[in-house]
């Protein structure tokens, strides 16, 4: 059930608060421009028109782009925070406590033991291989010194 009110300045009868709000917006912002809307900034592309050829070379330049930017990342000291590179720094971090030893080592090494469960030898000889320097970290480069 809804209840009609009568507006007397508008004369106009209003089924709902949406429609008040719609009449105060409408006298409100009739002197008022539209604010612009965000764009994004990637210019649009109309790839519902392309063919697969010319699909397949957009999808490859975009790729080609995505990587040269990468690459200037990486030339300029920064890492793209992406999981692989996640994946690489926390098993820096896990080579790092198993080189300088202490209980962080131990609980490493117990976790090593729980993957490799049926590989008993396994959590020693890759200790063994990192107090060797034969398994380094691979993104030490690019850990900024604290002072």
């Amino acid at each position: 059930m809804t209840a009609t009110v009568m507006n007397n300045e508008i004369e106009e009868p209003t089924a709902s608060v949406r429609d008040e709000l719609g009449l105060l917006r409408e006298l409100l912002d009739h002197d008022v421009a539209e604010r612009p809307t965000k764009k994004s900034r990637k210019q649009a592309v109309g790839i519902d028109g392309m063919t697969a050829d010319d699909f397949k070379a957009y999808k490859a330049r975009l790729q080609a782009e995505r990587r040269a930017r990468l690459k200037e990342q990486e030339a300029a000291g920064n890492l793209p925070f992406d999981s692989q590179n996640t994946r690489d720094a926390l098993a820096d971090a896990a080579i790092m406590l198993l080189y300088s030893g202490g209980p962080a080592a131990d609980a490493v090494l117990n976790y090593l033991g729980q993957v490799y469960a049926d590989k008993p030898g396994a959590p020693l000889t890759i200790a063994s291989r990192v107090k060797s320097r034969a398994l380094k970290p691979k993104l030490l480069r690019f850990a900024k010194k604290s002072s």
